[in-house]
């Protein structure tokens, strides 16, 4: 009996999948009908060279298609119409794509160096700035996999060339998982910058600001995390809406990335003018101030690319074949998060380079300073004719190891800050 049953089970299965296989493979019946009302003697089914030729005629089909065949109706028949007349299909973008590969590399090549210096006693030692991006860093590679995962699903092809109709689905889920890890992980890794940059600037109006920019990322992630994950309710629309079979409310997620995409530009450039200034402000050489300056220009990288991500996006918004116009966005949004992780693990990168390469970054020099009691001997005119100098070493390379950016040793063997 239970044979029998199992038998049974697995002839079901083999008639649902040679149903659906030839569902996929012949023209839906409302899409005939439609073709047969439409056109008589020039028609898809009767005269196929007649009605390839037409620029008018397919478009009125699929027209007629939209409005009285179910989704996946429309494309089967978009997809069997551009078989039927030699139309090639998109071709489906490369899975290890250079312009998304390079930027990992640039990543896990800093972020190793940010490991190896914090494990070697350089730049400053561990604190939280390091725990954060070390989540961020294994976001960012879980993103990128991802990214590959959606390629295989058809990603950056038309919806209606990707079959079984399953595949479509799980790209839906899979894009629902990236979406909400990319919002984690860019929050994540400008908190990093932010409590990295407590650990070097002291001004209190600098703190402040820094500890406002901590809560507005961390807002900024939970709270477009919350967004994605429940756009759609049923949540499980957020993978089957594109059926157009369920009813149910999903909010206007062109609207949402754009709000997202704008915050984070804001946000970016803050983030960059707060260290600059603070250097600017430093008495240090102009080459070291430049030096220190440039590190965290660098992030206007991070800028520059969310803002060319969010014009591609406007150029790109999608509507029903959102396998093809999701691409461009999701593209760059890949990059962006191996840039992210790149810019924070720079500065530990620094330290390795002012260690073993102090002279790429202006090395080490002899000052000669006055002290103040010299100065006011020489100039009272008093019995005493004491006229003191004393010389200066000026360090800079030891900002890891007594945790300040500039330290004075006197050559007689006193520290002084």
């Amino acid at each position: 009996m239970r044979i029998h049953l199992s038998l049974s089970a697995v002839l079901a299965v083999l008639v649902v999948g040679l149903h659906a296989a030839a569902s996929d493979e012949a023209f839906p019946s409302c899409a005939i009908k439609c073709d047969r009302q439409l056109f008589s003697d020039c028609s898809l089914s009767s005269n196929t060279t007649c009605f390839c030729d037409s620029g008018a005629r397919p478009t009125t089909l699929l027209d007629c298609v939209s409005s009285n065949c179910t989704t996946m109706e429309f494309f089967t028949t978009k997809r069997l119409y551009e078989i039927t007349c030699d139309i090639a299909p998109l071709k489906s973008p490369p899975v290890v794509n250079p312009s998304t590969l390079i930027p990992l590399i640039l990543a896990s090549f800093f972020f190793i160096a940010r490991i190896f210096a914090k494990s070697s006693g350089l730049a400053g030692g561990w604190g939280w700035d390091d725990y954060t991006i070390i989540v961020s860093y294994i976001l960012g590679v879980a993103i990128y996999v991802l990214n590959i995962l959606m390629i295989r699903s058809g990603f950056g092809r038309n919806i209606w060339d990707i079959v079984p109709f399953s595949t479509v689905t799980r790209f839906y889920k899979l894009f629902q998982a990236l979406a909400v890890m990319y919002k984690i992980q860019i929050s994540l890794a400008k908190i990093s910058v932010c409590l990295f940059l407590l650990r070097i600037f002291q001004a209190r109006t600098f703190r402040y600001l820094a500890y406002v920019l901590i809560g507005i990322n961390a807002a900024i992630g939970i709270t477009w995390a919350f967004v994605d994950s429940f756009r759609c309710l049923p949540t499980r629309l957020t993978w089957l809406g594109w059926k157009n079979e369920e009813s149910g409310q999903c909010i206007n997620f062109i609207n949402s990335i754009l709000v997202n995409c704008l915050v984070n530009i804001f946000v970016d450039s803050i983030l960059i003018m707060m260290p600059v200034y603070e250097v600017i402000k430093l008495q240090l050489p102009l080459r070291k101030k430049f030096t220190v300056a440039l590190m965290f220009i660098v992030g206007s990288v991070l800028t520059i690319i969310a803002i060319i991500r969010v014009v591609v996006f406007w150029n790109n918004r999608w509507g029903y074949n959102q396998t093809l116009g999701l691409y461009p966005l999701i593209h760059w949004s890949v990059i962006e998060t191996q840039i992210s992780v790149m810019c924070a693990c720079l500065p530990a990168f620094r330290a390795i380079i002012g260690r073993w390469l102090p002279g790429l970054l202006g090395g080490t020099t002899r000052r000669t300073y006055a002290t103040p009691a010299a100065e006011y001997y020489h100039k009272s005119g008093g019995n005493s004719n004491i006229n003191k100098s004393v010389t200066y070493e000026v360090n800079y390379t030891s900002r890891s190891e007594t945790n300040s950016d500039v330290e004075l040793v006197d050559m007689n063997g006193k520290l002084v800050h």
